[in-house]
């Protein structure tokens, strides 16, 4: 019988994958501000944010979404703790 294993952060209610919204103006490949989105598993969205915003260029825009990723995605997509994953 082949039984998933799950790592025990994943279960834990006080963290949640939340999404970031990031854009830059990289004027070497666009005149057009580029489009990219983070997420993070963290205990609060301002931790999201912060983490998000350490993981890209200065002066790129980090705004928080509404939208968030199940635990099983988060899992299926091997999501760590308090990292800023691009998605």
């Amino acid at each position: 019988m082949n039984q998933d294993v799950y790592p025990t952060w994943i279960v834990e209610a006080n963290q949640t994958a939340y999404i970031v919204h990031v854009s830059f103006l990289d004027e070497e490949v666009s005149a057009i501000p580029l489009a990219a989105f983070y997420a993070a598993l963290t205990e609060t969205p301002e931790r999201a944010v912060a983490l998000v915003r350490q993981a890209v260029k200065p002066g790129a825009a980090v705004a928080l979404t509404d939208a968030r990723l199940s635990q099983n995605t988060a899992q299926a997509i091997g999501m760590i703790p308090d990292v800023a994953m691009a998605l």
